[in-house]
C-alpha cells in the first residue's frame, strides 16, 4: 500500500512541476499580448487561480460554523506565501525586484498590514466578530484592488514589438492552456498532499503533526510550485505578483466571503500570533524591496528561518492552550 502511495506522490509531484511550468509560460505570453507587466498578471490572474484551495476550504469551514479554521487557513497561507514560498525561491535562485514594481508591491503590503492590524484590534481589544458588514467591506476592497491593477498598465519592454509576436489566436490558445494547466496544478497538488498524508499515517506519525505540517502547507502548494518555477525561469514579476496578490485575495476575497456567510470570531492566541507574523513578513519584504531590490540566497534563508520560528511559536501556543496555560 505504501509503495502505491509513494508512486502516486512521485507522479503527482512530476505533473505538478510540469503544469506549473506551463502556467508560467502561458501567463508570460498573455502579459505580452495585453501589454501589461507580468507582475499585473501575477497579481490578478495567477493569484486568484492559486487561491482557489484557500477559498474552498474557508467557505466550507465558514458554512459549517468553523470560522476559526477559515481564518487560520487564510493567515497561515499568507505567511507561507512570503516567508516559505518567496524564501524558498530566494534561497534556491535569488531574484530581483524592479523599481517600477515597488509602488504596487508597497501599496498591497500596506493594505494587507492595515487589514491584519484591524483584525487583531477587532479580535483582541473590542472583542468583535468579523460579520456580514466587514465581509462586504473586504469584498469591496478586493473589487477596488482589481480595478486599480487593471487600470494601471505598467510599461513593458519593446511592447509594440512583442505584441506583434503574439496574435489573437495564439493569445486565446495561451489562455486555454493556462486554464487547463491551473486545473492540473490544483488537482495534482491535492494528490500530492493526500498521498503524503497516507504515507505519514502508514509510518505512524501523529495526526496532529500531519495536520500542522502537510495539510497546512497543502493549500499553499499551488503557489509554491508556480512561483518557484517562475523564479527559475527569471519571471520574477509573476512570482511576486502571485505571492503578494494571493495574500490580498486571501484577506479580501476569501476572508470577506467567509465572513459574509457566517461571522468569524477570532479569540485563539494562535491566530493572533499568526497575524503578527504576517505583519512581520510584510515589513521584511517591503524592506528588501525598498532597499536591496533583490532577495539574495542569504535573504531567502533568513525568510525560511523566520518561517521555522513561526511554526515553533504556533506549536508552543497550541501546546500551551491544550494544557490550559
Amino acid at each position: 500500500m505504501i509503495l502505491l502511495e509513494l508512486l502516486v506522490l512521485l507522479v503527482s509531484t512530476a505533473v505538478l512541476a510540469k503544469s506549473s511550468s506551463v502556467v508560467v509560460e502561458k501567463a508570460a505570453k498573455l502579459s505580452i499580448f495585453f501589454g501589461i507587466s507580468t507582475l499585473a498578471i501575477g497579481l490578478i490572474l495567477i493569484s486568484v487561480s492559486t487561491s482557489l484551495p484557500e477559498l474552498s476550504v474557508s467557505v466550507l469551514s465558514s458554512t459549517s460554523g468553523d470560522g476559526a479554521l477559515a481564518a487560520g487557513n487564510v493567515f497561515g497561507s499568507n505567511i507561507a506565501n512570503i516567508l516559505l514560498i518567496l524564501g524558498l525561491g530566494g534561497a534556491l535562485y535569488g531574484f530581483s525586484i524592479k523599481r517600477r514594481e515597488l509602488t504596487d508591491i508597497a501599496l498591497i503590503l500596506v493594505l494587507t498590514t492595515i487589514i491584519s492590524l484591524y483584525i487583531i484590534y477587532a479580535a483582541s481589544i473590542s472583542q468583535r466578530a468579523l460579520a456580514f458588514p466587514e465581509g462586504l467591506v473586504l469584498l469591496g476592497l478586493f473589487a477596488v484592488y482589481i480595478y486599480r491593477v487593471l487600470s494601471r498598465k505598467a510599461p513593458v519592454e519593446d511592447e509594440k514589438k512583442d505584441r506583434e509576436k503574439v496574435s489573437k489566436k495564439e493569445a486565446l490558445g495561451a489562455f486555454l492552456w493556462f486554464c487547463v494547466a491551473i486545473v492540473v496544478v490544483l488537482a495534482s497538488a491535492g494528490f500530492v498532499v493526500e498521498s503524503a498524508i497516507k504515507i505519514a499515517a502508514e509510518l505512524g506519525l501523529a495526526e496532529s503533526f500531519i495536520g500542522a505540517t502537510l495539510v497546512a502547507i497543502g493549500t499553499s502548494l499551488p503557489e509554491l510550485s508556480v512561483d518557484v518555477q517562475a523564479i527559475r525561469k527569471k519571471q520574477y514579476g509573476l512570482a511576486l505578483g502571485d505571492a503578494i496578490g494571493s495574500n490580498m485575495a486571501n484577506l479580501t476575497l476569501v476572508l470577506g466571503t467567509a465572513a459574509a456567510i457566517n461571522p468569524i470570531i477570532i479569540t485563539l492566541p494562535v491566530l493572533v500570533i499568526a497575524l503578527l507574523f504576517a505583519i512581520v513578513a510584510n515589513v521584511l519584504l517591503f524592506y528588501v524591496a525598498a532597499t536591496d531590490k533583490r532577495l539574495t540566497r542569504q535573504g531567502g534563508l533568513l525568510f525560511l528561518g523566520i518561517y521555522g520560528i513561526y511554526l515553533i511559536a504556533i506549536f508552543l501556543a497550541q501546546a500551551g492552550q491544550a494544557m490550559g496555560m
